[in-house]
């Protein structure tokens, strides 16, 4: 990676990690709300037969309110696990999470996401993203090693409107999204505009 792309980086990580410390919690809260109710009017996460999802951490989106969803509609449900240099998705309730890697709560055990697995919605976190499905991860690269293996997923980037970057800087193995949904806005990416959406869920 070039020394120009890797500072790009790393400036915007240190403005929206400055940013959110001094965000008030509330307002994620009431943003986390809007993002799910997003994502519960779309097609493609009501017909999904299997929902990867992740626990937010401080200034995050929360997806609770989609976790919960997906089980009530009997969707399996999947969280990340560390297992370096990436990440594995494995089946498991949330109240069975437990501290894991960097203190972020993960599944100790469960049936693991198939690689060939249909009808399969990715709830991705982020500290950025763009337009174009770009996203700036924490720096580890766990989600785009992770999410090269499930090619056919449907990828959803959750964030909200104050950390949406006209172009968030990519390295080629950068791994993107296919939409961005923040608590205004539902942006799909060229690559999967929405009447493609199903593709993969069949």
């Amino acid at each position: 990676m070039g020394e120009h792309l890797r500072l790009a980086k790393s400036d915007l990580r240190r403005r929206i990690l400055t940013a959110r410390r001094v965000r008030p919690p509330e307002q994620i809260a009431a943003a986390s709300r809007a993002v799910c109710t997003q994502v519960l009017r779309l097609l493609a996460f009501r017909l999904a037969r299997h929902l990867v999802a992740y626990t937010a951490r401080p200034g995050e989106v929360d997806p609770s309110d989609l976790v919960e969803s997906g089980l009530a509609d009997g969707k399996a449900v999947y969280f990340p696990r560390v297992v370096e240099p990436g990440l594995e998705f494995l089946a498991a309730p949330p109240g069975d999470l437990q501290p894991g890697a960097y203190g972020i709560p993960e599944p100790t055990s469960g049936l693991r996401l198939s690689a060939t697995a249909a009808g399969v919605v990715f709830l991705i976190p982020g500290l950025a993203f763009d337009p174009n499905g770009g996203r700036l991860g924490r720096g580890g690269g766990h989600y785009d090693r992770a999410l090269a293996g499930y090619p056919r997923g449907l990828r959803l980037g959750l964030t909200i409107d104050a950390e949406l970057a006209p172009v968030v800087p990519c390295d080629p193995w950068d791994q993107r999204v296919d939409a961005v949904v923040t608590e205004r806005q539902l942006l799909w990416s060229a690559a999967r505009p929405e009447p493609a959406c199903k593709e993969n869920l069949v």
